[in-house]
């Protein structure tokens, strides 16, 4: 089996050595696409067995991730964890308030209660996304067993001491992260992706 970083260049989903802007406005040389990866099911099942061969000796009964791309990883992850356990693992997810915490709706809340409970995610660069989760599925008396990532960008940062949870991840693929003013690719005028990322938020918003 191929491991996750395989996987995501293989489906053209990790790109290096280009101009990015990340989702907290940062700026780096190396963006991982998780959008490509999705619509590829043999691989996406595969990140999935990943999670579930890691954990298939925890007992666990439900899988939970935050929306959007979580709800993919979160179901394929119970599948797998169904099928080598020999049973029903449920695959649930958190959605985004307004306020940017992530809850549960849809009645899954349900499912969480007094269950075991492994929280798998993407990526993670602050873990600000993963510990919402926990936070929720501790408020609805979920036994979390372990927090996994599919790949952590600042494992020095993030990691279980740093967090204060059973926290691992697939794969750690440390990515330098800068603020545009202080961006060393800005600074020597390579151009901004705007395809991937959120650098076509970035160049127009300096037009302004």
């Amino acid at each position: 089996m191929s491991d996750v970083i395989e996987i995501l260049k293989k489906v053209g989903a990790l790109i290096p050595n280009d101009h990015f802007v990340g989702t907290s406005g940062m700026h780096i040389d190396t963006y991982i696409n998780k959008d490509a990866l999705y619509p590829h099911t043999k691989e996406t099942s595969e990140v999935g067995k990943l999670f579930a061969e890691k954990y298939k000796d925890k007992n666990i009964d439900v899988v939970v991730a935050p929306a959007l791309g979580g709800i993919i990883l979160s179901v394929w992850t119970a599948y797998h964890l169904s099928e080598l356990n020999s049973k029903d693992v449920l695959g649930v997810y958190t959605e985004k308030t307004p306020e940017g915490n992530q809850i549960f709706t849809r009645g899954y809340d349900k499912y969480v209660t007094g269950k075991n409970i492994l929280i798998v995610e993407d990526l993670t660069t602050t873990g600000g996304s993963v510990l919402k989760v926990v936070n929720t599925v501790k408020e609805k008396r979920g036994n979390i067993i372990g927090v996994c990532v599919m790949v952590n960008k600042n494992p020095k940062l993030v990691n279980s001491e740093t967090l204060d949870i059973p926290f691992d991840s697939l794969a750690e693929y440390p990515v330098e992260a800068f603020d545009a003013k202080d961006c060393p690719l800005c600074k020597t005028g390579v151009p901004v992706n705007v395809t991937v990322g959120h650098g076509k938020k970035f160049v127009e918003s300096q037009k302004i």
